[in-house]
């Protein structure tokens, strides 16, 4: 096996990236150097040239992709004629669907229900219908905080550039005539097929069995899918190479004991692989398996000598991005290619070994080459996921697989069979699921790095090649020390850069309509939390409750502390109990150990507040701290000192924690949603309240920050924490007016996204917001 190959696609990647991040001065630099070779290096000269070539015509690939990658609508369009692309699919009271213009631009649509009612006319769409919609076109909004989830780049990667907001039912009419493509066909079969999992399975079995048979998650809990990945198992919940390998073994073997032959038993293979993987959601982890398998069978048609399968899939990998270059962006791409490359470069070693020794290095080999994907995506690794990978393979893979397509065939033949069937295996899936929940408890057992520089994966994909290198050469022994010690060496290195670096950072996180503010001292001496936002949820029916409800704790602050490597909390500050400051807190304090909750102390609380503090301290054994005017703590050359509550005050705003804190030379002012009397109470109080950064209360509301108190503090900036056209007007006119004439800079979450001030022992060094363009609200 010539292992040069593998120089093609790795040439094809870096081309991809240098064109798709502007590094054009790059290219031409590694062009010149590859010319250099073709002229120095008389051996090589062929195969620099070759590289040359893929280099450039990988280049102008993407090139050409980004710049035909434009939308033809103009965003003033109110109605749109089109098919159903993909879809739909609802989720409470709101339906995505992928809409195929008739300008051939997808839209990505957003249809809202009024009524029960109307999801019974959701059986009438369906991919291939024509409709024509009414609605307001929309830009997807870019993400409003750092290291979140980047929506517009998603879409463009499937080349959408617009969202199509329709607020109603009778705003979208489609006729009964469906296209005849077989496109349209097998993706219409593939959304009966969902739909009918959808009704027929329960709860608990309808996401898994979605995705193994149809590569569909929309319908898995979104706790489970949460197990799955933070345990390094969310590979199994998508259509592999060993479940294509497992669903064709079995048909060509099916179709042998029917009276077949093997030739046209493999002739049927070679039909239904295409047809697989549009059915299977045509994800890049199918296109692999099934394409390469599809090459090797009609491979041994031609009679030819067998060809090399590493060759195959590093060919498969530049065919893959020169047709659809996006998919370098794919986590799913990443991981299937990586893995499987791995893998088979390891086949000698792995050949020579038993069963049982096979199995543990192909797990070993499949978690280590997976790791810098893993950790540069999802910031941690779980320990327990190579124990975990060793079970739940074989039984997903050898169980939980072929039953879930019995079930499935059953359920179309006979639901009372399926009715029987489905009690136990749903009891020994249900356990299984259990049995992954309490293992994604052992937080201890995670390994939380942060989001990796790309030094820091330059130097771990360098040494795992190094370990894989040396494990093929000599197998499993002494020699593995070396590699093993530096890739411990780097990721040791990735955990401490931030107890060596001598700035702090204090951000204002985007929750939307509330609050939470993340501190961190210089060198890690300590990390605060205060507040962890929340959404007010109103009465639902139930056919309108959401899978995955949004909230701020799961989808903002515990992703955010991950992506910094934060792990433990020391003090949790909850100004009050309103629940836009704690709400989120909940999903907070399963993820991050907390050492410290400091809590405003009163005489009665809210019931709401009693369950919050009770959950804190009687689940999570988190010790509360009752806070009030006159206590303080002191991190280093940092001082906090709570100025209010006195203690007496009724729940609510009134008893929010206000904290002054000198913080390595700047002076800060915390105000939760102090309202106008209890500014009056701090400038009665203390005489000196003289602050260079304001975090202003209650939301910029016009009962908080009044003239007196602005002019008495004198802030140089102050941060406004808002959601996005916010339906109480927050902040008000009055107040931001009140701010300007005192000549303070404004910054403001709801029309900049969050906010990271970054200081250290003499100065404030930079404040640097997500968003840039903030002149304007966009609700203006």
């Amino acid at each position: 096996m010539s292992k040069n190959k593998i120089y093609y696609p790795v040439t094809a990647i870096v081309a991809l990236n240098l064109s798709f991040q502007h590094v054009t001065v790059a290219a031409v630099t590694i062009s010149a150097a590859f010319l250099l070779g073709i002229i120095f290096f008389k051996k090589k000269r062929i195969i620099l040239t070759l590289l040359l070539i893929v280099l450039i015509l990988f280049f102008l690939r993407a090139e050409w992709t980004e710049h035909t990658n434009v939308s033809t609508f103009k965003g003033e369009e109110s109605i749109l004629h089109g098919i159903i692309h993909d879809g739909p699919y609802r989720d409470g009271n709101q339906v995505q669907l992928e809409l195929k213009s008739n300008r051939d631009e997808k839209i990505a649509v957003t249809l809202f229900l009024d009524e029960y009612k109307d999801t019974f006319s959701l059986k009438n769409f369906a991919p291939g219908v024509q409709c024509t919609l009414e609605g307001k076109m929309v830009r997807p909004s870019p993400p409003a905080n750092f290291f979140a989830f980047h929506y517009p780049d998603y879409l463009k990667y499937k080349y959408i550039h617009w969202t199509f907001e329709v607020s109603s039912m009778e705003d979208i009419h489609c006729n009964e005539n469906k296209t005849r493509h077989i496109f349209y066909i097998i993706k219409k079969w593939r959304h009966d097929g969902i739909q009918w999992i959808d009704t027929t399975f329960p709860s608990s079995l309808k996401g898994i069995a979605a995705a193994l048979i149809f590569g569909e998650r929309h319908l898995l809990d979104a706790d489970t899918e949460s197990h799955y990945q933070k345990l390094g198992l969310i590979h199994l919940l998508a259509v592999s190479g060993l479940h294509v390998g497992l669903i064709s073994t079995t048909i060509y073997y099916g179709l042998i004991r029917l009276g077949l032959t093997r030739e046209v038993s493999e002739w049927v293979l070679v039909l239904m692989l295409p047809v697989y993987i549009l059915t299977a959601g045509a994800a890049p982890s199918v296109i692999r398996a099934s394409s390469v398998l599809l090459i090797f069978l009609l491979w041994r048609k031609t009679g030819l000598a067998r060809c090399d399968p590493f060759s195959v899939l590093a060919f498969f990998i530049m065919f893959l991005l020169f047709l659809h270059p996006y998919y370098i962006f794919h986590v799913g791409f990443q991981l299937s290619f990586l893995i499987s490359g791995s893998l088979l470069l390891s086949w000698p070693l792995l050949k020579s070994k038993k069963k049982r020794e096979a199995s543990l290095l192909v797990t070993f080999i499949a978690q280590i080459a997976a790791l810098p994907v893993v950790l540069y995506h999802f910031y941690e690794f779980s320990f327990l996921s190579f124990i975990l990978n060793l079970l739940f393979i074989p039984f997903i893979s050898f169980f939980v697989l072929p039953f879930i397509y019995l079930l499935f065939i059953v359920s179309l033949i006979s639901p009372f069979i399926f009715r029987i069937l489905i009690v136990p295996f749903d009891f020994i899936v249900d356990n299984a699921h259990h049995l992954l929940k309490w293992s994604a408890s052992w937080n201890g057992l995670q390994f939380l790095s942060g989001k990796p520089s790309l030094i820091i994966l330059c130097f771990l994909s360098i040494f795992i090649f190094c370990l894989f290198y040396r494990l093929e050469k000599y197998g499993v022994g002494k020699k593995l020390y070396g590699p093993i010690s530096l890739l411990g060496t780097v990721l040791l290195v990735q955990m401490i850069l931030p107890y060596v670096d001598k700035n702090g950072y204090i951000t204002i996180l985007d929750v939307g309509q509330g609050d939470s503010i993340l501190i961190e001292l210089p060198y890690r001496k300590a990390v605060y939390l205060i507040d962890g936002g929340g959404t007010i949820q109103f009465p639902k029916e139930l056919w309108e409750e959401k899978n995955n409800p949004y909230d701020p704790g799961d989808r903002v602050i515990v992703p955010y502390l991950k992506a910094k490597g934060i792990s433990s909390i020391n003090k949790l500050i909850v100004t009050h109990g309103d629940v836009d400051h704690y709400g989120g807190l909940y999903k907070t304090a399963e993820e991050v150990k907390i050492h410290e909750v400091i809590y405003g102390k009163g005489e009665e609380y809210k019931e709401e507040e009693i369950q919050f503090l009770e959950y804190l301290h009687n689940e999570k054994q988190v010790p509360i701290t009752w806070g009030k005017e006159g206590d303080f703590w002191r991190e280093g050359d940092s001082v906090f000192q709570i100025l209010l509550p006195e203690g007496e005050e009724e729940p609510g705003n009134g008893r929010s924690v206000v904290i002054r804190a000198d913080i390595e030379g700047s002076k800060w002012l915390f105000t939760g949603d102090l309202e106008e009397e209890g500014e009056r109470k701090l400038l009665k109080k203390y005489s000196n309240l003289k602050t260079d950064l304001l975090k202003v209360g209650h939301h910029g509301s016009k009962t908080s920050s009044s003239k007196p108190f602005i002019e008495h503090i004198q802030p140089k900036a102050a941060f406004i924490s808002a959601g996005t056209c916010n339906r109480f007007g927050h902040p008000h006119e009055e107040t931001l007016q009140t701010l300007k004439e005192n000549g303070v800079k404004v910054f403001r979450t709801d029309i900049g996204g969050a906010i990271e001030i970054r200081f250290d022992k003499t100065k404030v060094k930079n404040i640097k917001q997500m968003q840039q363009n903030t002149t304007k609200s966009i609700c203006s």
